[in-house]
């Protein structure tokens, strides 16, 4: 659905797809702070659900039972998201929204939906910073790509600690 949104504005859209001030000084430093970023909000989840719920939630349970599960969490929770999400709230509804709302009202709706879209009430403290970092980003550089490496890294990380630590 998202690559028919996008696709179907076209015109309006594909600037998104340029990288137009690439430098590769910013992108170190989204490959560096992404990651260092992820682990804290992981250890921080741990800790919330831990304490606050006390419980203890992990998505690799859905895949451990498949032989190429860690692949297929890596693409279905970090390669994905990345890319549609990135595609349909930065890039075609962020788009959209700004052809009729101001930059700052755009940020904060399409921040605001990305995590109503997530569906978790303990992720508010970090995934609608992460969501207005992004929107920002996207808006500043006029590109997709750092906030498509940022949200791949930060996804990627988590998928990494859950294979290394959680399991």
């Amino acid at each position: 659905m998202t690559l028919l949104f996008f696709t179907a504005s076209w015109k309006e859209n594909k600037h998104l797809l340029r990288w137009p001030n690439f430098s590769i000084k910013k992108l170190l430093l989204v490959v560096v702070l992404t990651p260092i970023a992820s682990l804290i909000v992981q250890i921080l989840v741990i800790l919330l659900n831990e304490y606050i719920l006390e419980a203890h939630y992990s998505y690799e349970s859905l895949y451990s039972a498949h032989p190429y599960g860690n692949y297929i969490m890596v693409v279905s929770i970090a390669v994905f998201p990345a890319i549609f999400e990135e595609l349909g709230f930065r890039g075609y509804l962020m788009q959209k929204l700004l052809g009729i709302l101001d930059q700052k009202e755009a940020i904060y709706i399409t921040s605001f939906l990305f995590f109503l879209m997530h569906l978790s009430l303990l992720s508010f403290f970090w995934m609608l910073p992460l969501a207005l970092v992004l929107a920002k980003m996207r808006l500043k550089e006029n590109t997709l790509w750092y906030g498509i490496v940022m949200h791949f890294l930060f996804n990627f990380t988590s998928c990494l600690f859950t294979i290394y630590f959680v399991s």
